[in-house]
């Protein structure tokens, strides 16, 4: 049955969503009379559903969307003390990814942990669960009866659960499951260690040790298992798997680690830790780089780049920092 409810709050993240397709809408009436298990998770939502439209003074579920992001997440913490299980904060999750329209730096302000640009902050949870937050980050942690759900709203985490040092096994056999959610869908650790990167429009993952499950927003329930030393970028329809790099995880030793990277990716890399804008002219975007870079100091990376290649740097102020080819004799 757990199975059903998970399926069933996949669809109803699906169906409420702004850009439900009519295909999809046939897929889940299929889904529903393929088992009478889905039917039965599927009154449990609808019961969920309309227990939340009931309560006193609480937004229609239809209008949640347009809500400032503190009083989705008043709403979802309000939830999770009515719900006697895991599945509803699956539910609450899905049901409300953060719009483009939401700032950054809004969310950066009401987010339960944020970081600034440039700073990284290393948390544990109350299981041994251990999160490194990178440059510009902002999640939210959510308990349910079973479940623990890291809403990740901008930048990137490194995880390592409290499980890390056992066995694989089963995301239900944990004592209180762990899942990440982010835009296009969620993640869910098999006792491992691993990184997440909410970009503009996917979702990075990479696994350090043992495994994770993908389950993109609109995948039709489609589970992708990911293993150590692969990566996935993930979009709500489609998971594309590749080989993780050895030096990805270097952030959280303070370093950018570049190999025959072009230089155009390198300096949108730094641009992460620092304020204004950091570019290059298309003319040199695509010279290759190869070096190790301190993350918290920048012009000092910026530096050493000046040092490596023929290069000359205009300013604009210190905000607005761009490279150009350096004259020629």
């Amino acid at each position: 049955m757990k199975a059903a409810l998970q399926s069933a709050a996949h669809w109803y993240a699906v169906l409420y969503a702004e850009d439900v397709s009519e295909q999809q809408r046939q897929e889940h009436r299929a889904w529903l009379d393929a088992d009478p298990l889905h039917q039965q998770a599927w009154q449990q939502v609808e019961q969920l559903r309309e227990q939340l439209q009931a309560m006193p003074g609480s937004p229609a579920l239809q209008t949640l969307q347009r809500r400032e992001h503190y009083q989705r997440r008043a709403v979802l913490r309000g939830l999770a003390v009515l719900a006697s299980g895991g599945i509803l904060g699956t539910l609450a999750w899905q049901q409300t990814p953060v719009g483009p329209a939401l700032s950054r730096t809004v969310r950066g302000w009401t987010a339960q942990y944020h970081t600034e640009r440039g700073e990284q902050h290393h948390l544990t949870l109350d299981d041994g669960t251990q999160l490194i937050l990178n440059t510009a980050t902002a999640l939210d942690i959510i308990e349910t009866a079973d479940s623990r759900l890291i809403r990740l709203y901008d930048g990137e985490i490194w995880v390592k659960t409290a499980h890390a040092a056992g066995a694989e096994r089963p995301a239900q056999a944990m004592a209180k499951a762990l899942q990440v959610h982010t835009v296009q869908g969620m993640v869910v650790p098999l006792g491992t260690v691993f990184t997440v990167r909410q970009k503009a429009h996917l979702t990075q993952v990479g696994v350090i040790e043992a495994a994770v499950e993908l389950l993109p927003l609109a995948g039709g329930g489609q589970v992708q298992r990911l293993h150590a030393g692969e990566q996935a970028q993930m979009d709500r329809q489609h998971v594309t798997v590749s080989a993780l790099s050895q030096t990805a995880d270097s952030w959280t030793q303070g370093l950018l680690v570049a190999v025959d990277w072009p230089l155009h990716r390198l300096l949108a890399e730094l641009a992460r830790y620092r304020t204004g804008r950091l570019r290059c002219d298309p003319e040199i975007a695509q010279w290759r780089v190869t070096g190790t870079f301190p993350l918290d100091n920048p012009e000092r990376a910026l530096q050493a780049i000046m040092n490596a290649l023929p290069v000359r740097v205009e300013r604009w102020t210190d905000y607005w920092v761009t490279l150009h080819p350096a004259p020629t004799a």
